[in-house]
Parts: structure tokens; C-alpha cells; sequence
């Protein structure tokens, strides 16, 4: 049986670290075809990593009956528009996060999906990991008793010049919550599911063009249970999650640091009774690799895929804790 064929649509400086090397490590796939809006772009790439084919357009690489799956890479406000069109003709379709920028948008993948035979999934790789299933068990049976809070922390300060990147351009779906935010939707989601009953949140819109720098929200459970974060592009680099139970402190800290390479992801329980703790390591593992063995498994009928639901909710949540800050701060 062959690979499955990968056509890359967008040129994105993140490729290396999330397809080209996590391949070396995940079998059943080939990198077939890349397109960019300019051929010669494409090309330089195609040369860089050994890609037989460069298409002139991002249309003759969704039209190619070689291509099986794609890789949408391209700024946030564009990923509607080329899934529903990868899913119009045939193409399974992995797509950075997020997988759009509104359920109006969302609406528009859904329905397209609903017609095909072929499957979507949302690229945010930490989900496919299992820190998060562990954490969810600690939760869930209370070895340290209930669960207080939730303080999360994503900061990355870019190396690259903000101002000329969709990062800055609000109706593109820049500023820090937005790029970030759904990392910590997602870990929520997961571990005590997305139900509030009330929420808040602020910023100061003053990056380049208003964009949000450095984003805080938090989310009230209606068992006093309250989920808080930080996110930022000025702040120092920090992603950590900290879980305050009775009777332990829970931290997954550094949990971005799998998306580099093969690294160790450790949980550390400090316990309140004395001072004691313990670390909970796991074996060292690639997001992005994770990630494509996963969907290789869906795509080949070997496992469910996540539902499109989830993205949903996601989107649903970022829409109205982002337009919560804007209304707060332009009343």
C-alpha cells in the first residue's frame, strides 16, 4: 500500500517543525506536493526539503489525484476558505489552529463536511498527548480532593517582527488570545469541560494595529471552580498549567517544549500535608508526530476522529470572551 500523499498548501516558516521532521519519526506518509501563492516560493521550498512537486496555485494542488491529505499552513483568516475547498475535492484536510476564526465560519467547513467522505482535523498538537489524560484522572478521582482553581499561563514573545505578520492584524485573527487562547480552551475542555456560568475578560489592545499583547480571562464554574489565564507576545516566555487541589498543587510546566522535538513532559504534585513532592514523567514524544500517527490512524480507519464539535465549542468560547475584553475596554 502506498503512503498517503500530503499536499501542502502555504509556505510557513513553522513546516520544518511540524511536518517535515515529525515525519522522520511517523511512517505511512509522503510529502507529495506544496503550493504557495508564488511558484517560486514554492520551488525554494519543494528544493529545501525534497518535495517532488511544486504547483503554481493552491487550486492544482487540490485538483492533483495524487494528493490524498492536506496541510493547510496559511495566516488564521484563510482557513476556512481552503478547507471547505480541499473538502470539495476529496482531500482529508489537517489544518493549523485555529480551524477558523467564527461559527459562521465554522457553519461553512460543517456543511461542506457533510457532503464529503473525508476527514477534518483542528492542528493543535497538545491534545494528542498523554499529560493531559493523566491530569484528567487526578481530576476526576480526587486523590488530593477537589479542585479550587486552574491559573494558566501561555507567553511567547515573537522572534519574528510582529508588525509585519498576520499576528497584528485583528481581522486576521491576530493578538495573543486568539493565537494562544485555544491551547488553554482546549486543556479546559478536556479536563472539566467548557460549561461556565460566567466569564470575563480584559486587555489593553494596544499592540500594532490593536491587536491584543497580553490578554487575561477567567471562567467561573457553578461549583466555585474558576479557570484563569494569561496570554501575551510581550510578556516573558511561560506555559505552564497549575491546578490548586485540597490537598496538592498540580503543575504541567514548560508543556509547549514537546513541539520542538522529542522531549520529556513531567507533572509535579507538591503536596500541602508536607513538603513533599513527586513528578510524573513521561517518555520523551513529539507533538506534531503524535499528531500525524493519529490522524494516519483516522484516515486509515483505525481510530475515531475527534468530533468537530469540539472546535465548535472552542471557537464559540473565543468569540465571546474576546468580544467580552473589546466591550470592556471601548464601552
Amino acid at each position: 500500500m502506498r503512503p498517503i500523499h500530503i499536499g501542502v498548501i502555504g509556505c510557513a516558516q513553522i513546516l520544518e517543525r511540524s511536518l517535515i521532521d515529525p515525519m522522520a519519526q511517523c511512517e505511512g506518509y509522503q510529502i507529495y506536493g506544496i503550493a504557495s501563492r508564488s511558484l517560486s516560493k514554492a520551488e525554494q521550498y519543494a528544493k529545501n526539503y525534497g518535495i517532488p512537486v511544486a504547483f503554481n496555485s493552491y487550486e492544482a494542488l487540490l485538483h492533483s489525484s495524487e494528493i490524498d491529505m492536506v496541510y493547510i499552513v496559511l495566516s488564521n483568516d484563510l482557513h476556512k476558505e481552503w478547507a471547505v475547498q480541499a473538502v470539495q475535492a476529496n482531500k482529508h484536510v489537517l489544518v493549523e489552529k485555529p480551524l477558523c476564526l467564527s461559527s459562521t465560519e465554522f457553519s461553512e467547513i460543517e456543511q461542506a463536511n457533510k457532503k464529503g467522505k473525508v476527514h477534518i482535523l483542528e492542528g493543535l498538537m497538545v491534545q494528542h498527548h498523554p499529560w493531559q489524560d493523566k491530569v484528567k484522572s487526578i481530576v476526576d478521582e480526587k486523590p488530593y480532593g477537589r479542585l479550587h482553581h486552574i491559573d494558566s499561563s501561555i507567553c511567547i514573545v515573537p522572534k519574528y517582527d510582529l508588525t509585519q505578520n498576520y499576528r497584528s492584524v485583528p481581522d486576521k485573527g491576530g493578538g495573543s488570545f486568539h493565537d494562544l487562547g485555544c491551547y488553554w480552551l482546549q486543556f479546559l475542555q478536556k479536563i472539566v469541560g467548557l460549561e461556565p456560568v460566567e466569564y470575563r475578560a480584559s486587555s489593553a489592545f494596544d499592540g500594532p494595529n490593536g491587536c491584543d499583547m497580553t490578554f487575561e480571562a477567567r471562567l467561573q464554574y457553578a461549583d466555585g471552580l474558576y479557570a484563569a489565564l494569561v496570554t501575551s507576545f510581550e510578556q516573558p516566555y511561560k506555559s505552564a498549567h497549575t491546578l490548586y487541589f485540597e490537598q496538592a498543587t498540580v503543575t504541567i510546566n514548560d508543556f509547549f517544549r514537546a513541539s520542538l522535538g522529542r522531549y520529556k513532559i513531567s507533572v509535579k504534585i507538591d503536596l500541602h500535608t508536607h513538603a513533599g513532592s513527586e513528578k510524573i514523567y513521561f517518555e520523551p514524544q513529539n507533538y506534531y508526530t503524535n499528531q500525524l500517527s493519529f490522524f494516519h490512524d483516522v484516515i486509515t480507519g483505525k481510530k475515531q476522529n475527534l468530533p468537530l464539535a469540539d472546535s465548535l465549542e472552542r471557537i464559540t468560547w473565543t468569540e465571546a470572551i474576546y468580544q467580552f475584553a473589546k466591550e470592556r475596554r471601548n464601552p
